[in-house]
């Protein structure tokens, strides 16, 4: 996890928006000589969470507007990924992450009776393989929404397909990454798809992040304590700003 300058911030968030849409395949996509074939992303790596992170994530005031936290879409090299908009008195920081994974793990759910902090386990594995395993044809169209634009010259409303930019996080969740982001954790960006959404009309890409304890290798997929949170305020519509 590395903090970045506000214009290269931006310069990540304006390639996302300037991506043609039948590129979008192709920016979650590497080439690997050894595979022969393109590899899907399917999570961004954070590493350890920084001090000045985990300092700012505590002193967010929740009921003041001008403050927030945010997952950011972004476009570097014609490759997405996502960065931490972090915003304290309408001053926004930004975070990047480290590198990218291609492989998707099924956790065990070794206590499914224990109630657990954010996600289940078996909710995480659901929407992650919902990305490893969605066509083609369908994954330009997880990312846009259908919004009601009124025209100001008549009394038309106007459908049109929106793109989706950002993430917001809700106090809810930011309460839960107080309690679980300390000293020594790591974040994981997941990439998932939630057909549910898709079903009641809402963006059906979700960023779904898992806060975990690393090994001595530095990664643990199954950290029986690790804590998921799925973000579901997507940006538009539902934009802070």
């Amino acid at each position: 996890m590395k903090r970045i300058s506000k214009e290269a911030a931006q310069r990540l968030q304006v390639g996302w928006q300037q991506l043609r849409q039948e590129s979008i395949i192709s920016s979650f996509e590497v080439f690997s000589e050894d595979d022969g074939e393109f590899n899907r992303i399917t999570a961004r790596d954070f590493g350890q969470i920084s001090k000045e992170f985990l300092d700012q994530l505590m002193s967010l005031d929740l009921e003041s507007s001008s403050d927030g936290l945010c997952l950011c879409l972004g476009v570097e090299d014609d490759k997405v990924q996502v960065i931490w908009e972090m915003r304290i008195n309408g001053e926004k920081t930004y975070y990047q992450g480290d590198g990218d994974h291609f492989l998707t793990y099924i956790t065990p759910n070794t206590t499914p009776t224990i109630p657990r902090l954010g996600e289940s386990v078996n909710y995480k594995n659901e929407v992650c393989a919902n990305w490893a395993h969605i066509p083609y044809f369908e994954m330009n169209a997880i990312f846009f929404v259908n919004l009601q634009d009124k025209d100001k010259r008549s009394d038309l409303f106007l459908g049109r397909p929106r793109r989706v930019l950002k993430f917001v996080i809700p106090v809810d969740d930011i309460l839960v990454m107080r309690e679980v982001c300390t000293a020594g954790k790591s974040l994981l960006v997941h990439y998932g798809v939630n057909y549910g959404d898709a079903a009641r009309q809402m963006i059906p890409f979700v960023p779904l992040v898992q806060i975990y304890t690393p090994n001595k290798n530095g990664f643990l997929q199954d950290d029986p304590e690790a804590t998921y949170l799925d973000f579901v305020g997507p940006c538009p519509p539902n934009c802070p700003d």
